[in-house]
């Protein structure tokens, strides 16, 4: 079995934009070696402890982060893992914080990130947020005057492209969640200097 570094690839974006589900299908492209890590399996530990307007809330946040991403890199049986994790951080000093975690994770891995951040209509943005699916899943956000303010008050976190980032701008107002995830392969797949992923 092959060694070779995996890039991590990590999905920005705001609520509605399809993170979740345009990850599942990355992942199941890139199966067997594809895993998935989602927002909330890093949010909702961390939920259940301490509320989020407690002080050592974001330290619990962020000692859980470590700890997959030490597992994520430091194992042999993980090393051929191609490890997709969404994310929704702005700008502030938290987002930055944490963006450049994730850069760490994948410098410690011998891999590269590969940043891809989600753009989006906001009309199209704003009927994903209403859609049966998100209500199925109690994910409802139905005010658009609220969402709209959020949006106009907030700037999602951006990393810098580099030898170590790559950035992927991915609109997804219409593109399906099929047409998202082959983009942010070929990506990942220019910047292997194989393709292990999808070795026998």
């Amino acid at each position: 079995m092959s060694k070779t570094p995996q890039s991590i690839i990590r999905i920005n974006g705001y609520r509605g934009t399809g993170k979740l589900t345009i990850a599942r299908v990355l992942e199941a492209i890139l199966s067997p070696k594809g895993c998935l890590v989602h927002n909330h399996l890093l949010i909702n530990p961390a939920d259940v402890v301490l509320p989020r307007d407690q002080p050592g809330y974001q330290n619990l946040r962020k000692a859980i982060r470590g700890a997959v991403f030490t597992a994520s890199s430091g194992y042999p049986s993980t090393r051929d893992s191609v490890y997709i994790f969404t994310d929704f951080q702005l700008s502030d000093a938290v987002g930055s914080a944490t963006c450049a975690e994730y850069l760490e994770a994948a410098r410690a891995g011998g891999g590269k990130l590969v940043s891809v951040l989600l753009a989006f209509d906001e009309g199209v943005n704003l009927e994903r947020l209403v859609s049966a699916e998100r209500r199925a899943w109690g994910k409802i956000i139905d005010d658009p005057k609220l969402l709209k303010s959020f949006w106009e008050g907030t700037r999602i976190h951006r990393l810098e492209a580099g030898d170590e980032v790559v950035v992927v701008d991915v609109d997804v107002s219409r593109r399906t969640p099929e047409q998202a995830a082959e983009e942010i392969l070929d990506h990942v797949l220019k910047i292997e200097e194989r393709v292990p992923i999808l070795d026998a």
